[in-house]
């Protein structure tokens, strides 16, 4: 059985991620819906504080919709649902009330950087699906809101757009000598035992940077979500890499959990250290208890995969996948597809 859905891959860096942010994009509540929630958060955390495990109501970013799109300048995108050339496997759903009014601002945000198109190992890497732009947009939702709505009895029969839909990234990570970390999972309430890439929650208060026209005040200022820091936020806190170990980032596309309803930006991570090192590297958080690894080829990869799927996590399960697709080819990955 596949638990999850592929809502858009490929191989963006950050300048290729559009971003539209819109607070105001919530999941839709009634009184009914909150006494729900209400009444479910004080159970959990009644739960959490008798097993002496942390549970706080962070502020997560919510996905509403994501696609890729072909685009001839960056400056002129099609807004969500009305572009022609997609290459996403699917969307999230079509935005509320149509693409051309989401978002407090018209202009998606881009992620500027210095990035190569050749990581250490020397062979340039390629998106299988061809270029693109990945647009996302963004609204609001908290931790609160993600697991009292995932819960069946909530979600079941529900559009996804009545859900919470919260934001989290993973990412593969490739050491100079070719081994991938991994985590099996454990002191979680979901998937423990299972096998996770490097991943969290896409958190509002952490996760983000500020613009402004003029520093001296915050009226003309504007928060944008940033996904490549989120991502290298979680590698530092559960492994210790710090961004100077990281030679370049892409982000691989988006995921959605169809068994825990919520959705992941997947990335591939590839270090300018070996795997010795990487174990030299002190966390800030005890999140993994033992960090794992697996040298990678192309038989390895699929080896791993077929032999544990339904024990791998099901996103770190896709972002395995679509790594595969752009280290080996869509030939692999579309067998991969089939074999599952």
């Amino acid at each position: 059985m596949i638990e999850f859905e592929i809502l858009a891959h490929g191989l963006y860096r950050p300048d290729k991620l559009a971003i539209t942010y819109d607070p105001s994009l919530r999941m839709p509540t009634t009184p009914a819906i909150q006494h729900w929630m209400d009444t479910l958060w004080q159970q959990k955390l009644a739960i959490a504080q008798e097993k002496n495990i942390p549970l706080y109501d962070s502020k997560l970013f919510r996905l509403v919709h994501a696609e890729t799109l072909h685009a001839g300048q960056q400056g002129n995108i099609t807004p969500v649902g009305a572009g022609e050339e997609r290459c996403g496997e699917g969307t999230l759903g079509s935005p509320p009330d149509g693409g051309d009014r989401v978002g407090a601002s018209p202009t998606p945000t881009f992620h500027n950087g210095e990035h190569r198109l050749a990581y250490s190992g020397g062979d340039p890497l390629r998106s299988p699906w061809g270029e693109g732009i990945l647009h996302l947009i963004f609204g609001d939702t908290s931790y609160k809101e993600y697991v009292t709505t995932r819960e069946p009895q909530f979600a079941r029969g529900r559009d996804r757009q009545q859900l919470s839909n919260a934001l989290a990234v993973c990412s593969v990570i490739e050491t100079t000598d070719g081994h991938i970390l991994l985590d099996k999972r454990q002191g979680v309430d979901v998937y423990a035992g299972r096998y996770h890439v490097i991943g969290g929650f896409f958190e509002r208060d952490l996760d983000t940077s500020i613009t402004s026209e003029t520093n001296e005040t915050s009226e003309t200022s504007e928060t944008n979500p940033d996904p490549f820091a989120a991502i290298r936020r979680e590698i530092r806190e559960e492994t210790g890499v710090q961004a100077a170990d990281i030679a370049e980032q892409y982000c691989l596309g988006v995921v959605y959990d169809l068994a825990t309803p919520h959705a992941e930006l997947c990335f591939l991570t590839h270090l300018n250290i070996p795997l010795y090192e990487v174990r030299q590297r002190i966390p800030e958080e005890n999140e993994i208890k033992q960090l794992l690894s697996l040298h990678i080829t192309e038989e390895s990869l699929r080896d791993f995969i077929l032999t544990n799927h339904g024990n791998i996590s099901a996103t770190g399960e896709p972002n395995l996948l679509i790594y595969g697709a752009v280290k080996f080819g869509e030939a692999w990955f579309e067998e991969m597809m089939k074999r599952l």
